[in-house]
């Protein structure tokens, strides 16, 4: 076994034993002088040194010792990345107790420790999906997209997909649509039988909502529930039941000639309920090959073709379609195809609304249950469904007596003996009630009290200091498969304390909270000082900054005496230089970022820190400085990987189109032509990025001030169809009309200037394109 140094990750003592092979050290003088004066003659009179005899068999045999050497290399080396994998996964389970525990801290740090220690398993891929994950629930966006810019790159196409829609996610929350479409395309066009795509289309339909594009909202919206699995077959088709619409997408290019003939075509969809709808078809898209149809599957009873279909645990949904001609010459041919219904179960400890989720109960205080299932709505009365509740001990292992420690290889990672050992000390039968008819939602409660408290309830459950309670119920329909499965929560038992609210942070003596407090008072001010900068109140905006800096100007004290987790140490950097740009210093502004590189050179805020250091050189007017700015781009774009290099490039465009105007005399017309060039690197280096379509608008115009308008025309065509979500497509469309009617084609013109008004009518772009259909 070979032994590398790997530096990538700490090693507690790598010991390299030297050999010394040289066989003359153990030979004494003379023998050593015989050996090399008294060679042996042959019968054929040769000469032959025994050292050379030996020489040549090693000769002889070296081919097949390398050719064994390289046989085993592949098997050990695949036996090591098992290993690694393994040895990865359990870190990943651990971390994930740990964060469902409340032990963030320690879960991110295991997480993160994944990627530093495995860095050639493709595991690490599923970790940094984990990381991204935690953090959008916990709203650290910038961690989140961290992680899930490194998650995007795993070979798992599932991984991708939910890397891709998760960076559309974080960027709608944070109301960057631009980037939003391009990651939610991603998903569409890449991975379009994936389970994320329908939601990605949803956000589509809201982005474009929020920005009142009601026309491509619709169209978003038209697309979602339509992609299925490439690979599912009928027995795989699982549907979550009531509160869920049933698509049925058919494929007919019949009924584009059946809808222009004026007719409606119809599915028809039965439950074994006994309840039956008949749907119309609506054209899903421009081709006319697609139509959809869809319904409402509920759990209270209603009547045949009301718009709503009754359905219950376990019933089968029959979808018949009739197609009144086929390529093989069939007429009237009934097609049909099954679907199950099933509800995946859900079971929480809650608060008193039975609203939120919990993870402590006080001992003397009610415990709420509520257990969601539409597979146990059976009746037309309330329903009831017991559950077990069970009170465990978590047991402490017991450290060796002995004072020698002996350390396992395979623990140094902290993969071995994490998983807790749980002592189950009690159990007791719960009796959950439906808290309506057909509702499909079960609650209940216990009470865990000390046997000091106990007073005979049925509902209490002796517990002790320490405990945790957990409730489980048994899933027998879902839609994972046909085994059940067992649904659990746990939550721990607090004894004494008060269950009144009490502020942790204004009297906090942790290091780590004071300096978050205080972190957050920063933000909020630099929030407050960018938004009276947005109006013009610079001196009030002045003063906000101000205020601002003396908070992180805190922290830093609190460092010089404690250290401080390395996160919030980068989070107040930025956060004064965010605070120095309000001010107006650039100067303090970019020594702070480079003083953040100085401290963390690794640091995964490198590229951001570079991106505010050229943005505040380019809003110079300074020759100099913009050339200082294109050159702190280009260093972006040397950097091995970073979620700015399109911007970066699409940047060094405009900060070259800058430097040219500012050379220009009076009266002097710009040659653009080198910020084309890198406007045009922006196209083919970085195709699905935001900054694409920015780009490409840039070369039209471009192209349309040189009145080359074939070639506009032609970079317009392609824009509209890679970019649909872009924002500025109005502008687009009426700068195709005004081309068109140029090249003396005015139908394709009024075409255009009618696209604005149907899919534009709120934009600046439509008062034009009315104006020009009037004169048309």
């Amino acid at each position: 076994m070979s032994i590398e140094p790997n530096m990538n990750h700490n090693v507690l003592n790598h010991g390299w034993t030297r050999m010394d092979t040289d066989a003359e050290n153990s030979l004494d003088k003379n023998s050593l002088d015989r050996r090399r004066t008294a060679p042996e003659k042959l019968s054929g009179g040769i000469l032959l040194n025994p050292r050379w005899i030996l020489l040549a068999v090693c000769m002889m045999f070296a081919p097949l010792v390398h050719a064994q050497e390289a046989a085993e290399a592949p098997a050990a080396s695949s036996a090591a990345a098992r290993r690694d994998a393994l040895r990865a996964r359990r870190m990943i389970d651990s971390a994930l107790e740990l964060l469902q525990t409340g032990q963030h801290d320690r879960g991110v740090s295991m997480l993160e420790a994944v990627g530093t220690m495995f860095p050639e398993s493709e595991v690490r891929f599923r970790a940094a999906l984990e990381l991204g994950r935690h953090h959008m629930e916990r709203r650290e966006f910038s961690r989140a997209r961290t992680a899930l810019n490194q998650a995007r790159h795993s070979p798992d196409e599932d991984e991708q997909a939910e890397a891709w829609f998760r960076l559309g996610a974080v960027s709608f929350y944070q109301a960057d649509y631009n980037e939003a479409f391009s990651a939610f395309r991603r998903v569409t066009n890449d991975f379009p039988a994936s389970g994320y795509t329908n939601h990605a289309y949803d956000y589509i339909g809201q982005a474009h909502f929020q920005q009142g594009r009601w026309g491509k909202a619709v169209e978003a919206f038209r697309m979602v529930g339509t992609a299925v699995p490439d690979n599912l077959e009928e027995e795989d088709v699982r549907l979550v039941e009531a509160g869920q619409r049933l698509f049925v997408k058919v494929n007919d290019r019949d009924l584009r000639i059946i809808s222009l003939l004026g007719n409606t075509t119809t599915v028809t969809l039965r439950s074994s309920s006994g309840d039956q709808e008949e749907v119309p078809l609506e054209r899903l898209g421009r081709s006319g090959d697609d139509w959809i149809a869809s319904v409402m599957m509920v759990p209270e009873p209603s009547e045949p073709n009301d718009g709503m279909l009754t359905v219950r645990g376990g019933d089968t949904v029959t979808v018949v379609y009739i197609d009144e001609n086929n390529s093989r010459g069939d007429v009237d041919l009934e097609l049909t195809t099954r679907v199950r219904v099933v509800s995946t179960g859900a079971v929480r400890f809650t608060d008193g609304a039975y609203q939120r989720s919990v993870r402590g109960v006080f001992a003397g205080q009610p415990a709420f249950l509520r257990l969601v299932d539409l597979d146990l709505d059976v009746s037309p009365e309330r329903d009831s469904v017991n559950v077990e509740v069970a009170v465990m001990q978590k047991v402490e292992r017991e450290e060796p007596d002995s004072p020698l420690v002996t350390v396992d290889v395979e623990d140094l990672d902290g993969t071995r003996d994490q998983e807790p050992e749980w002592v189950e000390r009690s159990t007791m039968r719960v009796r959950l009630r439906e808290s309506a008819a057909h509702s499909g939602e079960f609650h209940g409660r216990v009470i865990p009290v000390i046997q000091e408290q106990a007073s005979g309830d049925p509902q209490e459950v002796i517990v002790t200091p320490g405990d945790f309670l957990e409730v489980r119920y048994l899933d027998e329909l879902h839609m994972a498969g046909d085994e059940p499965q067992l649904r659990s929560d746990r939550v721990q038992v607090v004894t004494g304390g008060t269950t009144e609210p009490q502020s942790i942070v204004s009297e906090a003596n942790d290091p780590d909270t004071q300096a978050e407090k205080l972190l957050i008072e920063a933000k909020l001010l630099h929030r407050w000082g960018s938004i009276f900068q947005e109006v013009g109140l610079e001196e009030n905006a002045f003063a906000r900054a101000e205020e601002g800096l003396e908070k992180i100007d805190e922290i830093m004290q609190i460092t010089a005496r404690q250290s401080l987790r390395r996160d919030i140490l980068e989070d107040a950097f930025e956060v004064r230089w965010e605070l120095y740009l309000v001010q107006g210093r650039l100067n303090e502004a970019i020594a702070t970022c480079m003083a953040l590189v100085e401290l963390f050179p690794e640091t995964d805020r490198v590229d951001r820190a570079f991106m505010n250091i050229a943005r505040a050189r380019a809003q110079s007017r300074a020759a100099e400085d913009l050339r200082e700015a294109i050159r702190v781009y280009r260093s972006i774009l040397n950097l091995p990987e970073s979620a700015y290099q399109a911007e970066a490039q699409f940047r060094i465009g405009e900060v070259t189109e800058q430097l040219i105007r500012l050379n220009l005399s009076a009266g002097q017309t710009p040659n653009l032509s080198p910020a084309m060039v890198e406007f045009q690197q922006v196209t083919e280096r970085f195709p699905h990025s935001p900054f694409a379509g920015e780009a490409f608008k840039k070369i039209i115009n471009f192209h349309l001030q040189q009145e080359d308008y074939v070639r506009g025309v032609e970079l317009m065509d392609r824009v509209v169809m890679d970019y649909p979500d872009a924002p500025w497509l109005d502008e687009i469309l009426l700068q195709w009309g005004v081309a068109a009617f140029r090249m003396r084609n005015p139908a394709v013109a009024r075409q255009k200037f009618m696209q604005i008004l149907e899919e534009y009518p709120n934009g600046a772009p439509a008062a034009q394109a009315a104006n020009f259909l009037r004169r048309l």
